[in-house]
């Protein structure tokens, strides 16, 4: 009996302790290396995403590049400088398109609000019939310089006075155009 403690109990017995020692050694480590192969598993989807990120980048990038055309007509509507002259020209281009007559504009420069951005306050004066001045409006809405009708006003005759002519109608108009 002594040699079957000596060979059979005492080997199984340190067997398991060994195999007890090596799991609670090697436990920890092992939860370790589960912890990274988690944060391996996330970084590689994180890598995914962000060269998908980076694809829809470049896209983008080729995008506006094939638009730089585009972005030119930005520049128009919200030039640099109060560009006065091409506004007064381009005022009285479209009063007459639209049938009515040019009577003058006086020009104040206001502070924005906004940031880098310009105000110009215009009181133009028209002359002419109601729908003349609506296709005025109209046109003012759909020019390539961007344009802010603030008031409008108007001046006609009074009812019932001799000679009146409903096509004869002083409008007045406060815009504002703004500039870089």
């Amino acid at each position: 009996m002594p040699n079957l403690f000596k060979y059979l109990i005492l080997p199984l017995v340190l067997f398991f302790a060994a195999g007890a020692i090596f799991f609670w050694l090697v436990s920890p480590l092992w939860d370790g290396a589960k912890a990274a192969i988690e944060l391996k598993k996330e970084n590689e989807n994180n890598l995914a995403q962000r060269k998908k990120i980076a694809a829809n980048v470049g896209r983008l990038i080729s995008q506006y590049n094939k638009r730089v055309n585009d972005f030119s007509s930005l520049g128009k509507a919200i030039p640099t400088g109060q560009n006065i002259p091409e506004i007064l020209v381009t005022l009285e281009a479209m009063a007459s398109e639209n049938g009515l007559t040019f009577s003058g504009v006086d020009f104040k420069s206001k502070e924005s609000k906004i940031a880098g951005i310009k105000v110009l306050l215009m009181d133009i004066r028209v002359k002419g019939s109601y729908s003349a001045f609506q296709k005025y409006i109209a046109s003012l809405e759909k020019s390539l310089r961007l344009f802010d009708v603030a008031s409008v006003s108007f001046t006609g005759t009074a009812p019932g006075q001799l000679q009146t002519n409903s096509n004869n109608l002083d409008f007045n108009l406060l815009v504002n155009a703004y500039y870089q």
